[in-house]
């Protein structure tokens, strides 16, 4: 899946899934504009609950999210993450963006 610019033009808010209530942040968004999912950006660096509560906890808040109406990309995805969520398919959900890959106009997402 290509980094397209549909992402680019429609506003995109970052989210920390470890403090936000993102279902919440969803409904209030969808509230304002009812066509529109919103597209939340989840920075998967530095995660706390990924430590503390395991790959299971972080993709069903990233699912719940997602039910509620977002639209999410992943970034800075570490490989054992990656390799999780490649198992469970969910590429097919999300957009995913591998922390080694740099910024640029044409990377690829998986």
């Amino acid at each position: 899946m290509l980094f397209d610019a549909q992402l680019l033009a429609t506003p995109a808010y970052a989210v920390d899934i470890d403090a936000a209530d993102s279902v919440e942040l969803v409904r209030r968004l969808r509230k304002g504009n009812p066509t529109q999912r919103p597209n939340l950006l989840v920075d998967c660096q530095h995660l706390r609950c990924l430590r503390t509560r395991g790959v299971s906890f972080l993709v069903s808040r990233l699912l719940l999210t997602r039910t509620a109406g977002a639209e999410l990309l992943l970034y800075n995805v570490g490989p054992t993450l990656l390799r999780a969520l490649q198992l469970l398919q969910l590429q097919q959900l999300f957009r995913i963006w591998p922390a080694s890959a740099t910024p640029s106009g044409q990377q690829t997402l998986v």
